[in-house]
């Protein structure tokens, strides 16, 4: 896993129960207060680094558990201030005893061919290393996060889904061909003529993922975005089928996305966003409302339109139905330039109406 090689160790767990929970590092502190030296073989200090860093920053620890044989990682990178300084305070007290992981084996190596008692001091000393630093790119660590809760997800650590489907065997219906005709022919348009290329290595964000439905538009145009949904059974499902990527993928409530992002995404995508009620509305004007706190600024570029050009700051979201997408296009009046599109490649119900935008700010 990304994670296990960023950080030189082996088997690990992270201590938070998902992404989500990262925030809060409830557990994460808890843990850390009841650390002891003589249960800790090893430790990994863990700073974020890399080009557009300007000085090292903890943001994490990982400890080798010798009762349980395998690494535990806290980290602290998505929390608030506060909880930072608390962590940086427990993390600071942690401290190894004994032999390291990979001394330990070493010296069991050597105690079969000069004997237990020189292979054990052997091994103690390759091991004497117990305290080590590893700086990794941020970005990268977050990946690694992600795709150790992506893979807890589908080997049901992190879910109790009971859907009975196995890889591959999800309906066709799932991921309909015509559907995804459709979507690259309207999202051919919304990007312009270089197509997607111009996001291919950019980093983009699909808010309501659920399976991945449309996601899978996305990846045909070379589009690769960080996928989010609150429904972790329906993020299973994608994963398992191999249409949502374990190092972008989220199990995470949209209402809440400029607590874990910055500013750091060129376009957001959302097909199907929700049945936009009366009785529902407030719900999407939270997740809505997010969307421009995540979004980098630019405007639209000279693609034509509201939505077109390759400019960053861009949001493409679908409904069902013309008065729907008039109300996402109300909910972020004075965020973004819009305009509400019909889909006529559409089948008359999924993705139907088709709301673009800019950023204004």
């Amino acid at each position: 896993m990304e994670l296990s090689e960023l950080l030189g160790i082996g088997d690990f767990m992270l201590v938070e129960p998902s992404y989500a929970n990262q925030k809060g590092i409830g557990r994460t502190l808890e843990y850390l207060r009841k650390v002891k030296a003589e249960d800790v073989a090893e430790v990994v200090r863990i700073f974020a680094g890399g080009k557009d860093s300007v000085e090292k920053e903890l943001i994490g620890i990982a400890t080798y558990d010798k009762s349980l044989g395998f690494w535990i990682v806290f980290t602290d990178f998505t929390a608030d201030r506060e909880r930072k300084r608390d962590f940086e305070a427990l993390a600071g007290l942690v401290s190894a005893e004994g032999e390291g992981e990979k001394g330990r084996e070493k010296g069991k190596e050597k105690g079969k061919e000069k004997g237990k008692e020189k292979g054990k001091e052997k091994g103690k000393e390759k091991g004497k290393e117990k305290e080590r630093e590893v700086e990794v790119e941020w970005e990268r660590f977050r990946e690694g996060v992600l795709e150790f809760y992506s893979v807890g997800l589908v080997n049901r650590l992190f879910c109790d889904c009971g859907s009975g489907f196995e890889s591959g065997s999800v309906d066709a219906g799932f991921y309909p061909r015509e559907r995804t005709e459709a979507l690259k022919k309207a999202l051919t348009e919304f990007l312009g003529e270089g197509s997607g290329a111009d996001l291919k290595n950019a980093k983009t964000l699909e808010i309501g993922c659920g399976e991945g439905g449309g996601t899978v538009a996305l990846h045909e145009l070379d589009i690769f975005p960080v996928t989010a949904d609150v429904n972790e059974c329906e993020v299973c499902k994608g994963l398992e089928e191999g249409v949502l990527e374990p190092k972008r993928s989220v199990v995470l409530d949209c209402s809440t996305l400029s607590g874990f992002f910055g500013r750091e995404f060129e376009v957001v995508f959302g097909f199907m966003i929700g049945k936009l009620t009366p009785f529902n509305r407030l719900e999407w004007e939270q997740v809505l409302r997010e969307v421009p706190k995540v979004l980098k600024s630019g405007g639209g570029g000279s693609g034509g339109g509201s939505g077109g050009g390759s400019g960053s700051g861009r949001v493409f979201f679908t409904v069902s139905s013309e008065e729907e997408a008039g109300v996402v296009k109300e909910i972020l009046n004075g965020e973004f330039e819009g305009e509400i599109k019909e889909n006529k490649e559409s089948d008359g119900y999924l993705d139907a109406w088709i709301y673009v935008g800019a950023c204004i700010k």
